[in-house]
């Protein structure tokens, strides 16, 4: 799967700092406004221009870091978009999950329990050992289990076993 990452391009903390800075300049001078309401304004009661102007600045640059990612945003949904629509072409012209023999990753799941009984797996027979653990026989008319799991042990040896 392709993965799409773009560089966003701004400081984390810019938009924290700015958005507390805005916080704090509106609270400050709403309780100094809401103080002030019948009296009207006194000298310490409004803010400085400058203050006015600094918090433009930093409402800006908020600004302009949303606008950076919303277009991050869209463009990886974009990206997004497009993988599954080529995931969805190769599935139609024989290219998908199933061309190489595995089935596609969403039917395998929730097959069992509440949604249906899964199909009974059959066991097929152990391959043949090598070699008995015990005696080291290769060949035997029979495997037999042993303490080291089934058909570790010659015919021999898991009788001599289980007699005793």
């Amino acid at each position: 799967m392709k993965r799409v990452f773009v560089n966003i391009n701004f400081d984390p903390h810019q938009i924290a700092e700015s958005s507390g800075r805005l916080l704090e300049f509106t609270n400050v001078y709403g309780a100094k406004a809401h103080q002030t309401q019948r009296s009207g304004p006194i000298p310490g009661s409004i803010p400085s221009i400058k203050d006015v102007e600094d918090l433009l600045q930093k409402s800006q640059k908020i600004n302009d870091a949303l606008v950076r990612i919303k277009e991050v945003v869209n463009t990886q949904t974009a990206a997004i978009a497009e993988q599954q629509k080529d995931s969805n072409q190769q599935m139609a012209n024989g290219y998908g999950p199933e061309a190489n023999g595995y089935p596609p990753p969403d039917e395998t799941k929730g097959a069992g329990g509440f949604a249906g009984p899964d199909p009974k797996k059959r066991r097929g027979r152990a391959a043949p050992p090598g070699r008995c653990h015990s005696c080291n026989r290769a060949e035997t008319p029979e495997w037999r289990r042993g303490p080291d799991g089934a058909r570790t042990l010659c015919n021999a040896c898991g009788l001599r076993k289980f007699s005793h």
